[in-house]
């Protein structure tokens, strides 16, 4: 099943779950879109290319919070998974605390550019981890 936006009630169980005031490290797994799609817009631009677009001004907001981009690379092969799921891209980004990441999610200016994030994707992965947990 694709799964793209973050849902409220997974927020919702992450923050009952993840401490308070620590660092937490999201990793992101990504399918990008053949196509990058714009709800009512045509664009020539592949999926690929608009999640350039979205990362050029969302790792600011991420630097903003005191958060870093730990690892970025392409994915090669899965080596255990199921047949039909792969990955293009890997992120590993991490976040001061789920209050900043929560924050920054929910800054106006930030929700302007994950429109580029979404018209990128065909399908994703956001899981939060903490060291020693």
């Amino acid at each position: 099943m694709a799964s793209i936006e973050l849902q409220p009630s997974a927020l919702e169980a992450a923050l009952q779950k993840i401490p308070t005031g620590v660092p937490v490290t999201m990793l992101n797994l990504l399918r990008f879109r053949e196509r990058a799609h714009y709800p009512g817009e045509e664009t020539d631009i592949t999926g690929r290319e608009a999640y350039a677009r979205y990362s050029r001004e969302a790792i600011k907001h991420v630097a903003a919070i005191g958060g870093e981009v730990v690892i970025h690379t392409n994915t090669l092969a899965a080596l255990i998974a199921p047949p039909d799921e792969t990955w293009d891209l890997m992120l590993l980004v991490r976040y001061p605390s789920i209050e900043k990441f929560v924050a920054m999610i929910s800054n106006p200016a930030y929700q302007q550019i994950a429109k580029h994030r979404t018209a990128a994707l065909v399908d994703s992965r956001l899981i939060a981890v903490v060291a020693g947990e």
